[in-house]
């Protein structure tokens, strides 16, 4: 954030607002709210949801999961709709101690969803305009900084992955408070910038968590010599109020470092999602790569064919931020090119515009491979709305230079530049195909006429877009009565018809109404409708080559999606999915479903996986392996497929000890572990004499009396000593009791687990209790009541 060292202004007392006046705060939150309805008024139009990949992939099945829960009177610590089952509060990306959570108490699930997306934007216009206030930045340059922000089409799009929209919509108000804080040190200003740095990491964004940190302690570093010790000291102050108010999120996930496997394991898994060069020029003109209302494989095509993702879409389809705000902070950079303080920051900017591109540059394998914690973290494209507020805060300086300054003639040179070139880009893709022909086609020679004649159409539109802004700019600032209205409209229109389609809806159905998939697995009679179905997937909607006429190819996809069980949606209709895609899913899970060939063919029945959804090229090879063709869905090329001999829940089995998961990896292959009659148990001290070398059945009976997330309960009665397989993820934190006697849950067939238990009749119950989260909510109890106490002690006497 450069600016021309101005000296830090002390911030003005509160007015109370003249008799018969609506309250200035009021009117921002308004127009905010305002803009963002119209912004979204597809939502309002249409009476839909929120529904682009993660969102129904993954958010609203578990936040369907914590809303049910604690309407039934509890509060979930264990997870169970994905991966064999995970802590939840080490379910980061969830966000499960974020206040936002209250929405879904108070609304139905699609209603609350919507609303905890739409509210992200009001709340990071309102941040991004109050930071940019503490520079004296007049209101309507930084409302347009704030729209800027807020409606870039990073913001936009990402409204498929909801902790970092809420992530990014947080660290506005961060950096506002921590500013404040350093200003005018006091109790109560530590408190607030403590919790709201806190609340980015409580969004689910762990990397934004620690980018904003490292912005914080920048904020202190890039001031005047002077004053630079005593704001450290101060930033010290906020990033331990912050760590201690977010403790219940980092003690439940460094609970969970040496059980779970999140993050990028592999360099390449990290710099998956890097924003390709070939993209550079989407913050000016918009997505040119992008075309929605096409079939998934041709977006699979552009993707893998043009600019690599590592994936079959990009992280987010637009990185677009406006020609006015664009041009402002060319006219602060320009007018400030001498300032120490906007070297340092551009310095910051360009790292992170680097780390951003991945494996273009070798910055981001030198920062995976000398910084240990950065590994876990992954797609570098997350990084993209620090650069987008990172800009506009320059364009808010830039708009104090054109109306208060020197900037004007500089602002007009600036966008005629503009204007010129996007000229030349529209005569030259028109006449001669100048970006396709001399920028994708050697990328892609094979490219299909139709979709060059799309992907040049897109071009020219977006160009025409920008020359449009441009021109307006120049006509808004050279009629000076109104040139701040035009500017301000010209941002939210031109982002308006740029990113009109960047975000996906779904009607509300799909959440209460199971695909045909799913409703024959509901309709199978099974043996206890208390324990879940568990479920798997490896169908990926990226090669769906057929449409339905008149629907939007992006809402057949993801219709497409819940039909083929994708990776959480299961739990929508109260089934389990094994796939392991969240976060906190244990490395041994990993182990055992990262191969698909056998996890398919061989290992799915044996942990409790009844179903599992496959493309039909698929279908030869399950067949050979003994599957059952379920269902057959020719439309999508889908075949839902049912697993013969699959193992029940929990059962009894004759123990074999193994030293390691690693060394049971090969014994899973074994027919008697396959049969259910042989269990691989890593005894350890604990478990000494478990092996008794019989491999027969061992019959008994195992008798359901409760399952519910943190409880299970069993009456067991066991012909001979034997272990109680329980197929849900080992983990520690579960405590067994064998008739009221404590006893250890030993791991079992590399991830589930083990309960010893002799011959004869036996209560066992199983308990979970997430003792890390439980500290960390003390912690942060504590730390907050103390500060609330002491700021509200401190508040008489400072007025005195």
């Amino acid at each position: 954030m450069s600016s021309p060292e101005p000296p830090a202004p002390s911030l003005p007392p509160s007015v109370p607002p003249r008799d018969g006046r609506v309250p200035q705060y009021l009117v921002l939150v308004a127009c905010a709210s305002a803009l963002t309805a119209l912004y979204f008024s597809r939502v309002f139009a249409t009476g839909e949801m929120f529904s682009a990949r993660d969102s129904l992939y993954v958010y609203l099945p578990a936040f369907h999961y914590w809303r049910e829960a604690v309407l039934g009177g509890r509060i979930p610590e264990w997870l169970t709709l994905d991966g064999f089952g995970q802590p939840f509060a080490g379910t980061l990306v969830v966000a499960p101690f974020h206040p936002s959570k209250l929405l879904y108490l108070l609304l139905s699930l699609n209603h609350a969803f919507n609303a905890n997306i739409l509210l992200c934007f009001p709340v990071a216009l309102l941040g991004m305009y109050a930071l940019t206030r503490l520079w004296e930045v007049p209101r309507p340059g930084a409302f347009l900084a704030g729209m800027a922000y807020a409606f870039s089409g990073y913001l936009v799009c990402i409204t498929n992955n909801l902790c970092y929209l809420m992530a990014a919509a947080t660290v506005p108000w961060a950096l506002w408070a921590t500013e404040r804080q350093l200003r005018a040190p006091g109790a109560g200003r530590l408190l607030l910038a403590g919790l709201v740095l806190a609340l980015v990491l409580l969004a689910g964004d762990v990397q934004a968590f620690c980018v904003t940190y490292g912005l914080v302690v920048l904020l202190a570093l890039s001031s005047p010599v002077e004053s630079r010790r005593a704001r450290l000291v101060s930033v010290l102050g906020v990033l331990g109020v912050g760590t201690l108010l977010a403790s219940p999120q980092l003690f439940s996930s460094a609970a969970l470092m040496g059980t779970a496997q999140a993050g990028g394991r592999t360099l390449d898994i990290a710099q998956e999602y890097a924003v390709h060069p070939l993209r550079l020029l989407e913050p000016l003109l918009g997505a040119y790569l992008e075309l929605p209302d096409e079939r998934p494989d041709v977006t699979l095509a552009i993707v893998t064919k043009l600019a690599p993702s590592g994936y079959a879409s990009f992280w987010v389809g637009s990185l677009y931020l406006g020609v006015p705000v664009l041009l402002l902070a060319g006219v602060a950079a320009w007018l400030n090119r001498r300032s120490r303080r906007l070297w340092f920051w551009g310095g910051v900017w360009l790292f992170v515009l680097g780390l951003s591109l991945g494996p273009v540059l070798p910055l981001y394998e030198a920062l995976y491979t000398w910084v240990p914690p950065w590994r876990v973290f992954r797609y570098p494209t997350k990084l993209v709305p620090f650069l987008g507020l990172g800009v506009c805060f320059l364009a808010a300086l830039g708009w104090k230079h054109v109306f208060e300054g020197e900037g004007r003639r500089v602002f007009l040179r600036l966008a005629a530049a503009v204007g010129v070139g996007c000229l030349v880009l529209i005569v030259g893709e028109s006449l001669g195909r100048g970006f396709t022909a001399l920028l994708l086609v050697p990328r892609w020679p094979e490219m299909p006429g139709e979709l060059r004649e799309l992907l040049s159409r897109q071009f020219v539109l977006v160009s025409g877009v920008a020359l449009v802004s441009a021109v307006l700019c120049v006509g808004g600032v050279l009629w000076t009565r109104g040139s701040a209205g035009v500017l301000l409209v010209t941002q939210f229109v031109s982002g308006f018809v740029v990113g009109f389609g960047s975000y996906e809806l779904l009607t509300p159905e799909v959440l209460s109404t199971p695909p045909p998939f799913a409703e024959h697995i509901l309709s199978q009679p099974r043996e206890d409708s208390r324990v879940p179905i568990r479920v798997a997937s490896h169908y990926d909607v990226a090669g769906v080559t057929s449409l339905i006429p008149g629907m939007d190819a992006r809402q057949w996809r993801t219709l497409v999606a819940a039909q083929t069980l994708m990776p959480d949606t299961p739990g929508l209709w109260g089934m389990e999915s094994a796939d392991g895609t969240l976060p906190a899913t244990s490395r041994r899970v990993r182990a055992v479903v990262w191969d698909v060939t056998p996890w398919f063919l061989e290992r799915a029945p044996l942990f409790s996986v009844a179903y599992s959804v496959h493309p039909l090229v698929e279908w030869q090879a399950l067949e050979a392996a003994g599957k059952k063709n379920a269902v057959t869905d020719r439309s999508i090329k889908a075949v839902l497929v049912e697993h013969p001999g699959v193992l029940p829940r929990v059962f009894l089995a004759n123990a074999r000890c193994v030293a390691s998961y690693e060394a049971a990896m090969p014994g899973l292959a074994d027919p008697l572990v396959r049969a259910g009659q042989v269990a691989l148990v890593e005894c350890g001290e604990g478990g000494a004499g478990l092996a008794s070398g019989d491999t027969s059945p061992v019959g008994g009976q195992v008798k359901v009396e409760r399952y519910e997330a943190e409880t299970l309960d069993f009456e067991v009665e066991s012909p001979r000593d034997a272990v109680l397989i329980v197929n849900d993820a080992w983990f520690p934190g579960w405590t067994a009791m064998v008739d009221g006697v404590e006893t250890p849950i030993l791991p079992a067939n590399v991830a589930v687990r083990a309960v010893p238990v002799k011959a004869g009749r036996h209560r066992v119950t199983l308990t979970y209790r997430d003792v890390a989260a439980r500290w960390g909510l003390g912690v942060s109890a504590m730390t907050f009541l103390g500060l609330l106490g002491f700021a509200v002690v401190r508040r008489p006497r400072e007025a005195s």
